[in-house]
């Protein structure tokens, strides 16, 4: 094995001041309850978000809040961030022996500087102290009332064809979308990635998309359809157009140049760089995108890469931080199309708050229910794209759904066509979009199966509101929530479980005869057993 060599240009630097607190905690010492939340829409660990944080000496992360709290006596205490203007905000939970206390640290904000503002609360439902962070936080972060009394449904092309996507894949799929309007009838068609010639080219079209954008639209429209388009605004490839003729528009590194990042794309759009919306150059930039797509007839904007926006780096302007900044992009594309419909994608969520009015709260989906992975016996693929994780991470944000913006989660996989999941599992991806509200498809429906279609239709009809987790036991996932169909009580139920599951309906507090709506409507009496991997809407009669 060859031996590590020193190296002699490695040179540790301390870390830049910035505000940091801690608060005690009193809690009895069985306490190990812990809800750790994520601050965007892809998380790196498989594990549940409600944790068991037993031991010696260990530490958790959490980004924007965390509860820590005692099961037993039911004692909770929620720390959160109101704000992120300037900086995200760190939260760490610290036990030795017991919980001890939550530090807190925002990297961006500098000794004697104002920090994002803070709350504190306690109570005996962790559940409902995160709603009222919720509510508090988007009033503090200027979110208007969010009208959610209809269901938001759509097509995408991404998850049929991905990057390969043609003109005519689209418009094959716009005509059947155009003829099949019972029992699913998509409000917006949005073309994804893939008509662009690179990465930040948005305005240019590639050789498989001959007809120009602006005649797509209009074909979009004329439809009875909403014209919907993909871009990943914050960004631009090294291949772009833009970045050579603009190479002085985007975050620099230490010496000067670019700050390269490695996207998911292909060679030769594989190196991003971040826009440097300091510059009123790069804010007018981006105006006149959204503005042209207005033009043209696109009123649905799906905006990926949210994220890559808050480059560590050098700006124009030295006060700016990766948040003032990446809000000043958002605010240049806000202003640009006022009416139109912002959708957050790999976005941080509380930087987004009062600029967007949709938001992914998932990973991505995937046409498989378990990710694929390397066939390693110790390899676990969890937080890979799949059904499954969209879904986890999906019930992780339902405290955001409704109260920080329309929450999106990921494309509903209903389709049997280029699909490898069970009906079952396609019951399981279809209700979340009925927790949400948010029911955009891929599936070709042109091809879908009549049984497949009317999952889609019923996805379309039906709404969980104020959906809740009934339960949440620590170091699992969640399997039913609760809330309201129509005025009725209701449940949801995932058996995300490798085995059949019974659920008793006076347990959610349901009467003995229940009507189940997901799958073909039937009466229910007393209980449903539903098979390993299977969902059912459980509604009182």
């Amino acid at each position: 094995m060859q031996k590590g060599v020193f190296m002699q240009t490695t040179v540790w630097q301390p870390e830049a001041e910035c505000y940091r607190a801690f608060l005690p905690l009193d809690l009895p010492p069985e306490a190990t309850f812990v809800y750790r939340n994520n601050n965007n829409m892809a998380t790196s660990v498989p594990n549940p978000n409600v944790y068991a944080l037993g031991g010696m000496d260990w530490t958790l992360e959490s980004h924007d809040m965390v509860v820590a709290g005692d099961v037993q006596t039911g004692r909770y205490v929620l720390a959160g961030a109101l704000t992120a203007n300037r900086s995200m905000t760190y939260f760490t939970v610290i036990r030795k022996g017991r919980l001890v206390g939550i530090s807190v640290r925002q990297p961006f904000i500098k000794p004697g500087e104002q920090p994002e503002e803070l709350l504190v609360l306690e109570g005996p439902d962790w559940r409902e102290l995160m709603i009222q962070y919720a509510d508090a936080a988007a009033k503090k972060m200027g979110v208007k009332p969010i009208d959610a009394t209809k269901n938001i449904t759509g097509y995408c092309t991404w998850y049929y064809y991905y990057a390969d996507v043609s003109e005519k894949n689209l418009l094959d799929n716009l005509a059947a979308l155009k003829s099949n309007r019972d029992p699913y009838a998509a409000q917006v068609v949005q073309i994804d990635d893939g008509y662009q010639t690179h990465q930040g080219d948005w305005l240019d079209q590639r050789d498989a998309w001959p007809t120009p954008l602006k005649t797509i639209a209009e074909e979009i429209t004329s439809a009875g359809m909403e014209a919907g388009i993909w871009t990943m605004p914050m960004l631009a490839s090294t291949a772009s157009r833009v970045f050579k003729e603009h190479p002085d528009w985007f975050v620099k590194d230490e010496k000067g140049e670019p700050l390269a990042i490695r996207g998911w794309s292909p060679p030769p759009d594989h190196h991003w760089l971040c826009l440097d919306a300091t510059l009123p150059a790069v804010q007018e930039h981006l105006a006149h995108v959204f503005q042209t797509f207005r033009s043209w007839g696109y009123t649905y904007f799906k905006m990926d890469g949210l994220g890559y926006g808050l480059a560590i780096g050098r700006r124009h302007d030295p006060d700016a931080t990766p948040v003032s900044a990446f809000r000043l992009a958002l605010k240049a594309i806000r202003n640009a199309v006022p009416d139109a419909t912002l959708l957050g994608c790999c976005p941080p969520f509380m930087p987004c708050l009062g600029l967007v009015d949709n938001c992914r709260v998932s990973g991505d989906t995937s046409r498989y229910y378990y990710a694929k992975g390397p066939d390693y016996a110790n390899f676990d693929a969890d937080t890979g794209c799949s059904i499954r994780h969209a879904m986890h991470v999906t019930m992780a944000n339902w405290w955001k759904y409704d109260r920080w913006f329309r929450c999106d989660p990921d494309t509903l996989m209903a389709r049997q066509d280029n699909a490898f999941y069970t009906y079952g599992e396609a019951k399981m991806s279809v209700l979340t979009g009925i927790i949400t509200g948010v029911c955009i498809t891929s599936d070709n429906l042109g091809t879908i199966a009549p049984d497949r279609l009317a999952l889609l239709g019923r996805a379309q009809e039906l709404r969980l509101k104020d959906a809740t987790p009934f339960e949440w036991p620590m170091d699992y996932w969640p399997q039913v929530f609760t809330g309201t169909v129509n005025g009725r009580k209701a449940v949801a139920i995932f058996n995300d479980c490798d085995h059949e599951m019974t659920y008793e309906f006076d347990k959610y507090g349901l009467p003995e005869e229940c009507d189940e709506l997901l799958d073909v409507p039937s009466v229910r009496k007393k209980k449903i057993i539903l098979p390993a991997h299977d969902a059912a809407l459980i509604v009182a009669k």
